[in-house]
């Protein structure tokens, strides 16, 4: 509270000096220092000899003492402008104060409706849980049956303390870091001991994702970190083809997602290593990427981001894909898309149309004819050539990291769209070309696109139809099959896979086309995650035994820095200038006002309580 002279007149008061003082509230003094500054032409004076009006320089001498007059033709002019000013200023400030207030109703309304499905959701599977026990338990005896219903129970309720725990930095210990880019970093992380005794997540490692709230404001990234929360919150947890999310929780400045940790690191690495592939490794690679690619169309999204640096690989050389921060929603959940789903839709159907061309006479290049030299494009006249160096080094490395990224994966049509042109959009298909320059790349050893800058990349992606080719002594080592199924992702986007135009069955499913290209006839879909992958990365073998022993071995141990070189040996080496997580156990204070643009970040994947068997 603060004190300030009442503004009523001395006159009513009998002697001035016993004026009281009124006390009101802060609220009201900015409010009346910002009238005063809306009129800075009126100067308030008092005239307390002559009882006069207190704005005593605009007053009317023929008026009253106690009269307030003021004339028009003095001010008129600049008080009208004030006025209109003030008022318009006023309706910006109230429309925007309006719509905040409506935006914040909207996201609270979201928040608590996604919170009480999510009870609605639980609530049913608890009750599933408990019809199955019954049903296991048919035909034992009552004492059986009751003891087995205790270990239900006492199962559900660890499962749901669990989850009322929050999670913080506090409760991971960093072991190294393993990825850096513009907007934060990437770390091993170790899941610290909690007082729950049996806690199944002790010791577990994971790789940690930390951005920068600041950077994510500053750069519009908060919509994209957001998409990739959702996309991986929205995949169940069996998803074998998505890098799955633990959690996702914020603090004062960072936020972070936990996830699985992959020790194979990426197909860009393994790529850089072999410099190419067979073509029967590359067909190995191309399918496992199908039914990524095709497990984020199911559940409604564009990815709008394969490249090789987001292909992770397990312990057994098998891919997932991750960074999935350029996804974009146009559609809901469809699971009949899942590509597991489509594998056993068609299973027994005639598969006659793999002896016929997908696409037949649609908007593809005839890439495996004799096209010649590349072809001009831009005033510099660049040409499709193979790059000298292409991985030598770690320029390929430094561009994958670098703020910008490279355009070498982006289909032509979501370019003419960025530009501006009229008349492009684009669907689940640029995905699908995407694939179709990682192949080649994997084939050839560099992307068919590649140039020395990003706008000439560009332009050559543009003039894809002049532009592609494949060197006569490649070309001439690949099956007729590979190079239609390379010219049937490297199309236009009505012909390409993946389009609804370019369907051989009622299933218009981008996956169902690749299926039943002639390239995958004699492939085994079933059992792809059966076997071993065709290239192991190095260390596969050891990975499993390293990353249990990792989970007790203390950091003061001598063997515990060359444990870590060991289980990061697939990963590029980056200097560790410390973080949040070195602070210790506690909490750390979660900065209210980013909550508002980042209130729903959190999550958390909830462990299934198991249902004894009898």
């Amino acid at each position: 509270m603060v004190r300030v002279r009442s503004l009523v007149p001395s006159s009513m008061w009998g002697k001035e000096n016993n004026r009281p003082e009124k006390a009101i509230d802060t609220t009201k003094s900015r409010r009346l220092r910002a009238l005063r500054n809306r009129l800075p032409d009126l100067t308030v004076r008092r005239n307390s000899t002559k009882k006069k009006n207190p704005i005593a320089q605009y007053s009317n001498p023929k008026t009253s003492s106690d009269s307030i007059t003021v004339s028009s033709a003095s001010i008129t002019p600049r008080m009208a402008s004030h006025n209109e000013a003030a008022s318009h200023d006023q309706d910006e400030a109230m429309a925007a104060a309006d719509k905040e207030m409506e935006e914040r109703a909207n996201r609270a309304k979201e928040l608590l409706s996604s919170r009480y499905r999510g009870l609605r959701d639980d609530q049913k599977a608890k009750h599933d849980r408990k019809m199955q026990l019954e049903r296991n338990m048919i035909g034992l005896p009552e004492e059986k049956k009751r003891v087995l219903r205790s270990v239900l129970e006492h199962e559900e309720n660890q499962v749901q303390k669990e989850s009322r725990k929050k999670i913080t930095p506090a409760d991971f210990e960093s072991l190294a870091v393993i990825g850096r880019g513009a907007f934060g970093e990437v770390r091993l992380v170790r899941r610290r001991p909690t007082s729950n005794k049996n806690d199944p997540n002790k010791g577990r490692i994971y790789a940690l994702k930390s951005m920068k709230k600041e950077m994510m404001v500053m750069k519009n990234q908060v919509g994209h970190v957001k998409a990739e929360r959702d996309v991986l919150a929205t995949a169940d947890e069996k998803n074998r083809w998505l890098t799955v999310l633990h959690y996702s929780f914020q603090d004062q400045t960072h936020l972070y997602m936990v996830m699985e940790f992959m020790p194979g690191g990426d197909l860009m690495s393994l790529l850089m290593k072999e410099d190419t592939f067979s073509e029967s490794v590359t067909r190995f690679f191309m399918a496992e990427a199908a039914h990524a690619i095709s497990s984020v169309h199911a559940l409604g999204y564009i990815h709008r981001d394969i490249k090789p640096d987001n292909m992770l690989l397990d312990s057994r050389g098998h891919l997932k894909l991750t960074d999935l921060g350029l996804c974009k929603k146009v559609g809901d959940v469809s699971p009949g898309d899942h590509p597991e789903v489509v594998l056993e839709m068609l299973k027994g159907r005639d598969m006659s149309e793999w002896q016929t061309r997908l696409s037949g006479e649609g908007d593809r290049m005839d890439i495996d004819g004799d096209s010649g030299g590349g072809v001009e494009v831009g005033p510099g006249g660049v040409r499709s050539q193979a790059p000298v160096n292409y991985r030598t080094g770690k320029a390929k490395r430094e561009m994958a990291y670098s703020t910008v990224g490279t355009p070498d994966y982006i289909a032509p049509e979501v370019l003419a769209a960025q530009n501006g042109a009229s008349g492009y959009s684009y669907t689940v298909a640029v995905d699908w070309w995407s694939l179709g320059v990682i192949m080649y790349e994997c084939l050839v050893g560099y992307t068919p696109f590649y140039a020395d800058d990003p706008v000439t990349t560009c332009r050559k992606i543009l003039k894809w139809r002049q532009c592609l080719e494949i060197p006569a002594e490649i070309k001439s080592q690949l099956s007729s099959e590979c190079i239609d199924f390379l010219s049937c992702l490297l199309a236009g986007p009505e012909s390409r896979i993946g389009s609804q135009t370019n369907g051989t069955c009622e299933f218009e499913n981008g996956f169902v086309q690749v299926v039943r290209h002639p390239w995958f006839r004699d492939f085994d879909w079933d059992g792809i995650s059966d076997v071993d992958g065709p290239l192991l990365p190095s260390g596969a073998r050891e990975f499993p035994e390293l990353l249990e022993y990792l989970k007790t071995c203390p950091k003061s141990d001598p063997r515990f820095k060359q444990l870590v070189a060991r289980v990061t040996q697939n990963f590029d080496t980056f200097e560790d200038y410390g973080s949040n997580l070195d602070q210790g156990p506690g909490r750390r204070r979660v900065d209210k006002n980013s909550l508002d643009q980042f209130y729903d970040y959190h999550y958390r994947r909830i462990r299934q309580p198991k249902v004894p068997l009898p």
